[in-house]
């Protein structure tokens, strides 16, 4: 299954089997092209879909979801296939498992609901790379620094945001969540971008970044970003965008056809040699 996602003008196309949500920006380009993997007639479509997008877009970030443990082996194989084919063509790629999804929900509800609650998550990572990219600031990022921030390290990146006035407990908790990647606080680069209410006040400020930069102390931070929530109060709202995590299944084998091939021959040939 997918959805295209091409920031940030949206419009929907129909023409295919499958429907596809086209978003797209007005001046820089940033194409993400969401997936659910697990279904084997789908993997040369994914690779010609994606080869075909990376020729016209000038970045390409790839939102792949795992499958069920109980959809079987078959489905988890091809799918640790088609998320290996993903990464080798868009700019970075961010991964849910389902199984970790299912851990937000009330295991109750229907069926159509949990992939609605599922989907939202998926599109608020999507969001929230948006929002970073267009809503100036103090410090302001923007699309030009997410660009040079994925070339620095391709591959698995992800993005978390959490809200918060005081934040007692400790930072490792309130971040916390089930579909978070589990080396999230390991990664080898960090961006912040913190959004901070009228009524927040420089001490505040300190003491929340003195906490990231503890929880990341392994991370090089690329840049802080720093805006203003106009509206009173004290409120944090901080996302952190992280990349140079690890894989979450192994790279399939690669196959050894061709040096079989060689060796093919070269017995041939010595059985077809006179004694």
């Amino acid at each position: 299954m997918e959805r295209i996602f091409e920031p940030f003008k949206r419009k929907t196309d129909v023409s295919d089997q499958k429907q596809a949500t086209i978003i797209e920006l007005q001046e820089d380009n940033i194409c993400f092209y969401r997936f659910i993997g697990g279904n084997p007639g789908e993997t040369e479509a994914l690779s010609h879909k994606l080869q075909n997008l990376k020729k016209s877009k000038p970045l390409l970030i790839g939102l792949f979801r795992f499958p069920f443990r109980f959809e079987g082996k078959r489905r988890k194989l091809t799918a640790r296939e088609q998320y290996f084919i993903m990464k080798d063509y868009c700019d970075a790629i961010i991964f849910f498992h389902s199984d970790e999804l299912m851990k937000t929900i009330d295991p109750s509800i229907p069926i159509h609901e949990a992939h609605q609650a599922f989907d939202a998550i998926e599109e608020r990572a999507i969001g929230t790379i948006r929002e970073m990219v267009e809503d100036t600031g103090k410090v302001n990022i923007d699309y030009h620094d997410v660009k040079a921030f994925i070339a620095l390290n391709r591959g698995p990146l992800f993005i978390h945001t959490i809200e918060g006035r005081s934040f007692d407990e400790p930072l490792k908790y309130l971040i916390s969540t089930p579909y978070l990647p589990k080396d999230f606080t390991e990664a080898k680069q960090l961006i912040i971008n913190i959004g901070y209410t009228r009524d927040v006040d420089m001490e505040a400020f300190r003491q929340i970044n003195l906490r990231l930069n503890d929880l990341f102390d392994k991370a090089d931070l690329f840049k802080i970003g720093s805006y203003l929530i106009d509206k009173p109060g004290h409120l944090f709202n901080i996302s952190l965008l992280v990349n140079g995590i690890q894989d979450p299944v192994a790279a399939p084998l690669k196959s050894n056809k061709n040096m079989f091939s060689k060796y093919k021959k070269v017995i041939r040939k010595w059985l077809a040699e006179p004694k």
